[in-house]
């Protein structure tokens, strides 16, 4: 049951911008979840890539097609700089590329202080704050509604920066980029869209970042880890299409009472019972 009941968090939380890390931080003190091991955690992330990677399929499919023909049209002798007009996807995959980079370096430069941040509930309580702070804010944003095919690549660095920030518990993935996009003028839907588009990368990239500590034993059971496997999927998925009706109807920032009030309750407990 405990492996379920991660792999429903992992799920809900990795989409949903009220931080999985901080959920994890949090029960795993207060349930006394001891955590999963590396094979396990890694199939896990494979399930909410494999969900986005569904949910985004027709995004994908149209990237596919515009860098083949954005290759295509290079091999032809067309100029570089005409086929970075046409080809909006192309971008996409430049801008994301780019926005991996800050989470990168502040991942490997910080390591060792971010890894003793996952021991202290004060700090993920106050984390949790700053997220549901960031998410209220977009509320009062209004949106200069800049489709995909305007972005630049500074509002691709931006979002990176915001990323970044996230490798620390109770600081929410999806919500800094998505609240960072909606900061830079982007449509909502077209900041959601990039934020989902950019976390396949980001997933992949810190589970092969993981595998430098060796794969190890698997721990489970084949039946655990296949049901761990299609709990994740299908609460990933779930908790995408909520997320998305959400910020289509202006309601991305209800999250932020949720942040703020788990935020209040880790500070609590960080003092009360593990000070």
């Amino acid at each position: 049951m405990e492996y379920f009941l991660l792999a429903l968090f992992q799920g809900v939380t990795e989409f949903v911008p009220v931080s999985s890390s901080g959920h994890l931080v949090f029960f795993q003190r207060i349930f006394g979840f001891e955590e999963p091991m590396l094979a396990f955690d890694i199939i896990l992330h494979l399930a909410t890539t494999l969900a986005v990677i569904v949910f985004l399929y027709k995004d994908l499919c149209v990237m596919l097609k515009e860098v083949f023909l954005a290759l295509k049209s290079c091999i032809k002798g067309k100029a570089l700089r005409e086929v970075w007009r046409e080809f909006t996807y192309l971008r996409i995959c430049v801008f994301m590329a780019a926005a991996l980079i800050p989470a990168i370096i502040i991942g490997v430069a910080l390591k060792d202080i971010i890894e003793n941040l996952f021991g202290s509930m004060r700090f993920v309580g106050i984390a949790f704050i700053i997220t549901g702070c960031v998410l209220f804010i977009t509320k009062r944003l209004s949106s200069n509604n800049r489709e995909m095919k305007n972005m630049n690549i500074k509002d691709a660095l931006i979002i990176g920066i915001a990323q970044a920030a996230a490798i620390m518990p109770g600081i929410s993935r999806s919500g800094m980029t998505i609240a960072s996009g909606i900061f830079r003028g982007l449509d909502k839907n077209v900041a959601a869209r990039f934020s989902f588009m950019l976390s396949i990368p980001t997933i992949l990239a810190a589970s092969v970042y993981q595998l430098k500590d060796g794969l190890g034993e698997l721990g489970v059971s084949m039946p655990v880890m296949t049901g761990s496997f299609l709990i994740a999927f299908i609460s990933g998925y779930i908790a995408l299409v909520v997320l998305s009706k959400m910020i289509s109807k202006a309601k991305f920032h209800y999250f932020s009472y949720y942040c703020w009030t788990m935020g209040i309750i880790t500070i609590i407990l960080s003092i009360v019972k593990y000070n």
